[in-house]
């Protein structure tokens, strides 16, 4: 019985966005894999590597980012380290596998159902075994501290990475000693699997003052949970040390109800400079690192014997913002005549071509390549086509002066420096910041690339017109696109994980009929509207889906990453192979 603790990815990362990188895809290097001669591997995303191995051992994983947030549910909390880590440590009703399929999650819920319509019910039944590490039973509280915490209505100044769904719900209650729970929603909830994955410890919660009040659970959720290092565990391994370097030490959880994990160990340890995890892995300081993929990290791996590694298509997405709030690209015409000059073939072709040839544009401002829905949208409005004729049309066409030495806008006042925020010790996105540059200097427009010490920082100080970075999704696609495109009150200069300061009260209204429907064919038909809204205000200039690399000594087994979630959905079946 092995428990899948994966987190629908659009729940937690997408206040980091900017920052963080998200890796998904396969790993390799046992039975039912194929290896090549340099190392790289390939298999059946939900097998592969799978292998039998001994018990013991340690493991040691790398982390990239410093963790000083541990509410992995928290807006500000929500960096890949902490999901790494908490999805190790928390329970969850459903599970996303490497598939992308999703599974209810037979450790944690015997049962979980949709019991009527009108209202909308979810029952939910617990398996009596499964506690937290501490003894106490995983209960219906657990799940109503949850929805409480992040209903923006029950807690208004909890600071919830993503609310969606969890504001439709009217009640949560516990029958039969806790065990069972019942869901009712006041509007309906087309991605109500996407809920509960995962919960949180509301004994826990409590320890920090009472939770039955807005200030109770924003004291819990925004600084209880957030600032100290979980002692709780509900996974395999509970955490026995944070290390003053910032890496984290893993044990076996001995109240874990699962089949008990291999190892005896896994550590978590941080080591912030991407570069220097190819070292540490030759050096066998560590075991598995997971960094961004650029061609000279995956390089180095790929001399490395004994190691196994693999670059494949993950569920987040590359893709370029513009930001509304600034002045000169309030005007559609110009973030037109940008997608226009930028040749999303060629900037593709001179970055993570070099080591994919694979990659293709992205189409689609909402839906992944494969997905149920996916179309090619942005073409119809000459999205990437690099094409600087034509964009010098579309700006003289809107009474653009100056159009290929120095632009001046209709209004007669020049068009300032474009300001590329772009994150410091990030090559790929420098370099595309660059191409970008390249691309509208013959409209006469100047860009600027601003390396900046924290992206996200940069973004909610407001002083920026483009940037480049990657947003999740997931399977609950009308969920996963709520984030991004949720229209932005006016003046502001940050809101929450809609980067750009998108406003469509179109889009608005058929975000929220996506969310209500019926079914998910009625779902993804609202969203293929809202789609092509979207495209039609040039607000997002799509790349590509990003490249996820996962490697590994070739001693592991049942080590493999997950599209949708992280390597560590299973560590409970991690080990050394035997006679490693």
């Amino acid at each position: 019985m092995a428990l899948r603790r994966t987190y629908p990815k659009a729940f937690l990362a997408g206040a980091l966005a900017l920052l963080l990188t998200a890796c998904a895809g396969g790993g390799g290097g046992g039975a039912k894999t194929a290896t090549s001669g340099d190392g790289r591997v390939t298999g059946e995303v939900n097998t592969v590597n799978t292998a039998t191995v001994g018990t013991g051992g340690t493991v040691t994983y790398t982390i990239t980012y410093p963790i000083s947030n541990w509410n992995v549910l928290n807006a500000g909390g929500a960096t890949y380290s902490v999901i790494d880590i908490s999805s190790v440590l928390l329970p969850g009703a459903f599970s996303i596998q490497p598939d992308g399929s999703v599974t209810q999650n037979a450790a944690v819920v015997t049962s979980a159902e949709k019991t009527g319509d009108s209202p909308q019910t979810i029952t939910y039944t617990i398996d009596p075994k499964a506690v937290w590490s501490d003894g106490t039973p995983i209960s219906a509280d657990d799940f109503a501290y949850t929805w409480r915490a992040l209903d923006p209505r029950t807690c208004p100044k909890c600071q919830a990475a993503n609310n969606a769904g969890y504001d439709r719900i009217k009640s949560v209650k516990g029958s039969e000693q806790g065990r069972t729970v019942t869901v009712v929603f006041d509007r309906p909830y087309v991605d109500w699997k996407a809920l509960f994955s995962p919960i949180l410890p509301a004994h826990v919660a409590k320890t920090y003052g009472p939770t039955d009040t807005p200030a109770g659970l924003e004291k819990s959720f925004n600084e209880g949970l957030a600032k100290s290092v979980p002692k709780f565990s509900a996974g395999p391994f509970r955490i026995e040390e944070f290390t003053a370097d910032g890496s984290v030490v893993m044990v076996r959880n001995e109240k874990w109800y699962g089949k008990p994990p291999n190892l005896d160990k896994l550590i978590f340890r941080l080591i912030t400079d991407v570069s220097q995890q190819p070292t540490s892995l030759a050096n066998e300081e560590v075991d598995v690192i997971y960094p961004n993929p650029q061609v000279d990290i995956v390089q180095q791996v790929d001399d490395l014997p004994a190691v196994r590694y693999q670059v494949s298509p993950s569920a987040s997405v590359h893709q370029i913002w513009l930001n509304h709030n600034a002045p000169a690209l309030k005007d559609v015409a110009l973030r037109k005549a940008i997608f226009q000059a930028v040749s999303v073939k060629d900037l593709i072709a001179k970055t993570i071509g070099q080591f994919d040839s694979t990659a293709e544009p992205r189409l689609s401002q909402m839906f992944l390549s494969g997905a149920p829905g996916y179309a090619d949208v942005v073409s119809e409005f000459e999205y990437g086509i690099g094409d600087p004729a034509k964009a010098k049309k579309t700006l003289g066409d809107a009474g653009y002066t100056g159009v290929g030495s120095k632009l001046v806008a209709p209004d007669g006042k020049p068009v300032p420096a474009l300001r590329f925020a772009v994150q410091a010790g990030d090559q790929l996105r420098a370099s595309e910041a660059q191409l970008v540059k390249a691309a509208v200097a013959p409209l006469g427009i100047e860009v600027q690339v601003a390396t900046v010490s924290n992206t996200v920082d940069a973004v909610q100080e407001g002083n920026w017109a483009m940037t480049v970075g990657t947003v999740s999704q997931s399977p609950f696609t009308a969920t996963s696109n709520i984030p991004y495109f949720l229209s932005c009150e006016e003046g502001v200069n940050f809101c929450r994980f809609n980067l750009g300061n998108y406003r469509n009260l179109k889009v608005d209204k058929l975000l929220d009929d996506a969310l209500s429907a019926t079914s998910a064919e009625e779902a993804t038909k609202k969203l293929q509207e809202a789609d092509k809204i979207v495209s039609s205000d040039y607000s997002i200039l799509p790349l590509y889906q990003n490249r996820s690399f996962l490697a590994y000594d070739a001693k592991l087994g049942n080590i493999r990453d997950n599209s949708l979630s992280f390597p560590t959905y299973n560590t409970e079946q991690w080990g050394l192979l035997n006679g490693s």
